[in-house]
Formats: structure tokens, C-alpha cells, sequence
């Protein structure tokens, strides 16, 4: 029960981020959600931690684009990745 309330506390403060970074770059988060993507180990060692990277669709002038990601780990900073064609935006809350 503790492991599914932790998941659970992680996408919606991935889902949020996200909002936040496509509010203030003009976008349109899709179905204003995110999905797991996968777990992966973060950070440098010896210290290193598992984080939780949620990906995400949005939307520019109406086209759909897949590119957004969500990385949450503990200590460290909530970062969001959106690509885009003319690059990528970087974020971290």
C-alpha cells in the first residue's frame, strides 16, 4: 500500500510539472495527464537514487507532439524535457 500511495504521490507531481512547464511555454498539456515510462537509477556516486521518468504528449498550434518527460527523484529537483522542433526546453522545479 505504501509503495502504490508513494506512485501515486510521484505522477501527480509529475503531471503538475508538467502543466506548469506547458503552461509557460504556450503548450497544451494532452489529457492533462502523464504515464510512467520507467524507473531508472539517477544522480552521482555513491549517493545514487532511483527516480521515476513519466512521459507525456502535448500539444503546439493544434499539432499533437510526443516528446515531454518527467524525471522525479528524491533530493533532487523535479525535471521536465519538452521536445520540440527548434529543440528542447528544459526545466526544473
Amino acid at each position: 500500500a505504501l509503495a502504490w500511495w508513494r506512485l501515486l504521490q510521484g505522477k501527480e507531481a509529475a503531471r503538475s510539472a508538467a502543466a506548469m512547464a506547458c503552461r509557460e511555454h504556450g503548450l497544451l498539456l494532452m489529457d492533462d495527464t502523464v504515464v510512467l515510462d520507467r524507473i531508472e537509477l539517477v544522480g552521482k556516486t555513491p549517493s545514487r537514487t532511483y527516480g521515476l521518468r513519466y512521459s507525456f504528449e502535448f500539444a503546439h498550434n493544434g499539432i499533437l507532439h510526443k516528446g515531454g518527460s518527467v524525471l522525479i527523484s528524491q533530493g533532487e529537483p523535479v525535471r521536465v524535457v519538452i521536445t520540440t522542433g527548434s529543440g528542447q526546453l528544459i526545466e526544473e522545479f
